[in-house]
This record gives C-alpha cells, structure tokens and sequence, in this order.
C-alpha cells in the first residue's frame, strides 16, 4: 500500500472516518481490560462502541453497494454484542438472540463477498485448502459440543454453518487475504471460544482471546473493504492504490 488516500476531494469526511477508527478501538480497550464502570449499561455501552464506530466510519465513506452491506452487517453484529450483553430469564435467551443477530449480519457479510467474489481461475490453493479446514473444524466441533448443547443444538448448528460459509466466502473473495481472510478466520476462532466457554467448561480467561479476536475480525474485515476499491484514482475516498 503506498497511499491510504488519493486526491483529498473529501477531507472533513476522511479526517472523521479517521476519528471515528481511533474511537472504535479506544472502545475495544476500554470494554476488553474492563476500564468503564460497574454496571450493564456501562458494559453494553463500551462493547457496542466498538464495531458502532466502525459501521460509522464506513457510513461516512459508503461510496457502493458493497459498502452499503459492509455497514448492514456491522449494524446486526453490534445487535449481536448487545443482546449477548443484556440479560435474561432464562440466561439462554440472551445467548440465542445475541446468535442470532450476529447471523443476520453473518449473512449481509456473505452476500457482500458473494458479490465481490474471485474468478475460480484466479483463486489460489491456500484460501482453498482453509476453507476445507474451517469446515472440518466445524463438523469436529459440532461433534465435541453435541452433548453439552441440549435444546440449543439446532440453533448452535445452523449458526455454526452459516459463520463458516461467512468464512468461506470472504476466503474466496476479491479482498486482501490478509485483511479479509484473516479476520474472517479470526471471527470463526472467537466464536469457537465461545462455545468451549459455554458449553464445555473452558476457564474465564478465555474471554480475553474471544474479544480480542472478535474485534481484530471485524476492525480487518472491514478494512479489507474499505481500503480496496475499483473506482478511479480521482475520485477520493480510501483505497489500495
């Protein structure tokens, strides 16, 4: 990458995607070392801030459709982040909404790679070969966890296959492998974690690698869009030129 800019046609919006990049990550910190203070509104405030400032920096700078799906799928994971946030009677239910307003997002990430897909003929072997991967991982899983899920299974599974295709399609998209796939990868690792904290007994602790991958996977993700685009060189905005 030799520039992040072109010609600076927009500079107010460009300095406040940039504001808003710096805001999402002092939220991360914030929310991961537990630096807010006590009580759930604090919690959920600090954890949706996160990814809400990366949906608000892409609102900023939604110049396709794409961009316009990348914001969708942001929007419903920060749902995802609260409703897992919020609690409940029973304290499943805040576990299966949070599920199942990170798929609704899970499924406006695969339509947005789906559409900015690869040529087969360009694809190379290793996205390949980790996509093969990531579904034996998630058969394995789904083995390891079948008796631990209870009423849950069904839910958990179709979950699981729609984050997987999600991975998939992001592995085989247009965008960098090393932003895009790897987050992609990295959102599949977290929430592994988080059935192995659920639902098989695995240590607290866990839940600093499940935060940290979660946000390096959508902070990623979303800049692998962002920063690789078709459009002319003078027309603005973030790019890889």
């Amino acid at each position: 990458m030799t520039r992040i800019f072109s010609r600076r046609k927009r500079p107010v919006l460009e300095a406040l995607g940039q504001i808003f990049i710096v805001l999402s990550f002092i939220g991360a910190v914030v929310h991961g070392a537990g630096w807010h203070p006590d009580g759930i509104l604090w919690s959920v405030l600090s954890k949706a801030s996160a990814v809400s400032f990366l949906a608000l920096f892409v609102a900023v700078n939604i110049r396709t459709f794409g961009h316009a799906l990348l914001f969708f799928a942001l929007i419903f994971s920060v749902s995802g982040d609260v409703l897992l946030e919020i609690p409940t009677d029973p304290p499943g239910q805040a576990f299966l909404r949070g599920m199942m307003g990170f798929m609704v997002g899970h499924i406006f990430f695969i339509v947005l790679y789906l559409t900015n897909r690869q040529p087969m003929s360009d694809i190379s072997t290793l996205p390949v070969r980790l996509s093969s991967l990531l579904w034996l991982f998630a058969f394995f899983s789904g083995y390891m966890l079948y008796d631990g899920l209870g009423e849950m299974r069904m839910y958990v599974y179709v979950y699981t296959a729609v984050l997987t295709a999600m991975a998939t399609s992001a592995l085989l998209s247009k965008f960098p492998f090393r932003l895009t796939g790897i987050g992609a990868v990295l959102f599949v690792l977290s929430d592994a974690a988080i059935g192995a904290r659920e639902f098989m007994g695995a240590p607290e602790y866990v839940g600093y690698f499940i935060w940290a991958a979660y946000y390096a996977s959508q902070l990623m993700m979303t800049m692998g869009v962002m920063l690789t685009d078709d459009r002319p060189t003078n027309f603005g905005g973030y790019r890889f030129d």
